[in-house]
This record gives structure tokens, sequence and C-alpha cells, in this order.
């Protein structure tokens, strides 16, 4: 009897459990709900619109077409309010009492209609703004990422520099518009800091048309380069030094690691390679480090911008996981008639849970065949000398 009411009690409290459990999971199905229903009332309040159909409805606003043949336009609004966000910020006009915000103010107009975006109702444009002249957008979204900065907002500021823009620009409050706008030695009083809650009443602002960074090529992306490194050169001296590595690896800290990187590491340095952490160093000095190597090894990411600096016919070697194969490097590699390799985890080695942002393994044996072939092809097509084996160390 005594077994049996036992059996009893605990039958009792699992089915309460569970049922427990399944009111926790209704009750959060319920909250995400509203929490979306909410966040698109809030998001119809901002009355997006791009900034060719505003112009067209409203009558006002400038846009001057196809800037020095790089397919990218550049509007001009007068008597216009930006709305400080979290990581972007919304250029907004009021026109007969109606607020509208113009789409390009976030940089990448598919990113607004992404669920990760969050819109809390809109700020009232009529207290504490603070008054300004002229401004330009460059406070974006993506514009923390070190990628995303070089290539989709620096030649935005190329742009305006060139045409004698003589304003303020709005950056992103992040360690990258911040580290540039150094490297650029841009005089504070020309920066207006993103700083969330606040309005700003700007008496003529400029944005641009969408520019996603994986689409720049040609000249614009030629003049880009060659205007980051007449900058850094001019500011912190020539870039070529002979002191750095001319073989470097540069290792990934966020996700998307290399999970056996110390086997691959003591293999590459076996062929000569030093380890250059960009976390280490300032832009200066990551650009210095990619303008003197001949070869550089690193995992996709960020850090592979720093391709931009090479000089033509430098040999690269980027790897890949299995699940995220992303060749957002191709004009840059195109420019510079880079020497370029892929290195991607084998289908046998990669976890059936993996994703995107997973990390992933590289085959020693196979990266020691393709930097075997670099170094020979580099001793026959550019006459350097057949180094295979042990080398002295270097910078690092």
């Amino acid at each position: 009897m005594m077994k049996k009411n036992i059996k009893n009690f605990y039958r009792i409290i699992k089915v309460r459990v569970k049922r427990t459990a399944s009111n926790i999971g209704l009750l959060r199905q319920l909250r995400h709900r509203n929490y979306v229903r909410k966040n698109e009332r809030n998001k119809k309040l901002y009355n997006f619109i791009l900034a060719d159909e505003f112009i067209e409805k409203c009558k006002t606003g400038k846009k001057t077409e196809n800037i020095n043949d790089y397919y990218i336009h550049l509007y001009e609004f007068e008597d216009a309010y930006i709305s400080n966000c979290k990581n972007c910020a919304f250029v907004q006009k009021v026109i007969d009492g109606q607020l509208y915000t113009l789409k390009e103010s976030a940089g990448v107009i598919g990113r607004l209609d992404e669920p990760v975006m969050q819109y809390a109702p809109p700020y009232d444009l009529t207290k504490n703004n603070q008054e300004e002249d002229e401004v330009c957008m460059l406070c974006y979204l993506l514009g923390e990422n070190y990628w995303h900065y070089i290539f989709d907002i620096i030649p935005r500021l190329m742009i305006m520099l060139k045409r004698g823009f003589k304003g303020k620009f709005l950056i992103n409050n992040t360690w990258c518009a911040r580290t540039f706008m150094d490297l650029l030695k841009m005089p504070a009083e020309r920066l207006i800091i993103n700083d969330c809650g606040t309005v700003i009443h700007a008496s003529k602002v400029y944005l641009f048309s969408e520019m996603y960074g994986i689409e720049l090529h040609g000249q614009l992306l030629e003049d880009t380069r060659n205007f980051l490194i007449s900058e850094a050169e001019k500011n912190y001296g020539p870039l070529e030094d002979n002191s750095y590595p001319k073989r470097i690896y540069v290792p990934r800290v966020a996700r998307r690691k290399i999970i056996n990187e110390q086997e691959i590491i003591e293999l590459l340095k076996y062929y000569g390679f030093s380890i250059m952490v960009p976390e280490k160093c300032c832009i200066h000095e990551q650009m210095k480090y990619f303008y003197n190597a001949d070869i550089i090894v690193t995992p996709h990411g960020a850090n592979c911008a720093n391709l931009l600096f090479t000089k033509e016919g430098a040999s690269m070697v980027e790897c890949f996981g299995h699940m995220w194969v992303n060749p957002c490097m191709i004009n840059t590699i195109a420019l510079l008639e880079t020497d370029y390799h892929m290195v991607c985890e084998r289908l046998a080695d990669y976890s059936k849970d993996a994703h995107k942002f997973s990390d992933y393994k590289i085959n020693p044996l196979i990266m020691e065949c393709t930097i075997k072939r670099i170094i020979e092809f580099r001793a026959l097509a550019y006459d350097e000398e057949l180094k295979i084996g042990p080398q002295p160390e270097s910078k690092s």
C-alpha cells in the first residue's frame, strides 16, 4: 500500500511538472507574439520611405546622381531631424504634420525588415534637440564591424572629403569609428558621436543611396584603398617596412574559429610564418603587417578586410567552415590580382549540429599542400627564394 501511494504521489508530481513546463512554453510564445506585434506597430509609426519617393511625393530635397561615376547617389535635405538609436540613426522630415523616415539613413535598407531590428516609438522631435548646421550621415547599421566599416562607410567618408565637405560627420559610437577617425586625423570638432536617445536638428543633412560593401568594386574600391593608404602614410609614415614578416597567420578570436588552430600554427611556423593578432595591433600596424606580407593565411572573418592593404600579387589562403562559405573579398582579389586560395573544412570533419557560426576543423595535410604550392609558385613567378622548411623567427 505504501509503495502504491508513493508511486501515485510521483505520478501526480510528474503530471504537474509537465503542465507547468507546458504553460511556461505557452507564456513564452505569447510574450514573443506580443513583442512582434508591438514591434510592428512601432515600425509603422516611423513611416519609412525611400528618398527618391519622398522627393517625388513631397517636392523637397536634392539628389546628385552617380557621383564621380561611382554608381552611388548623394541626397541633401534641409531642415531635417536625426534620431539617434542604438547602432544607427534615422533621418526624418516632418511635412504638413506627417513624419517621414528615410530608409537610406540606416545604410543597408534590407536590414530594416529583419526580425532582429527593435523599434521603440519614434522620439519626440520637438524636445531637447541638438542644433547643428551641416551633418553627413556616417552612422549606420553594421558600423561596429571592422569589415563593414571599411567597405560600407569609409567610401562615403572619402567621397564627402573629396567634395570639400566642411560640416560634421555623425559616426557610430564604436571602436571602429573612433579608431579610423584617429587614423585619418579627423578633428574632434567635426565629429558627432551617436548618442542613443538624442535628436539632432540640422539645417542640412547629407546621406547616400544604399551601398553594401560586398558589392564595392571598380574605381570606387580602388580609390578607397588609395585613400586609406595615402592618409595613413601622410599621418604616420611609409607602410613599407622590411622588419615586418613576409608570411603571416592571422587568427580569429570570435566565433567561427579553427578548432585545431594550434596544430595549423605549428605547421605554418615550420614554413616561416609569424602570428599576427589584430586585437593587439592598432589599425595602422595591421595595415603594415598586410602591406609587407607576401603570403597571408587567415580564417574567414573581418580580418580579411585587411587584404585591401596588400600589394598586388600577394598570396592569400582563406579558411572556411563547411556550413559558411562567403566570398566577400572577391572584388578586392580581382583588383589586386591576388593569388587566392580557399581551404574548406572537409565533409568528413564537420558536425551535423554545425551552423554558420560554428567553429570548424582544417585538415593539416590540405593546408600543407596549399602552402607548398604557393611557395613554389612565388619562387617561379616572382623570382623569390624557395624557402621550404624551418625559417628564422620574424617580427611577431
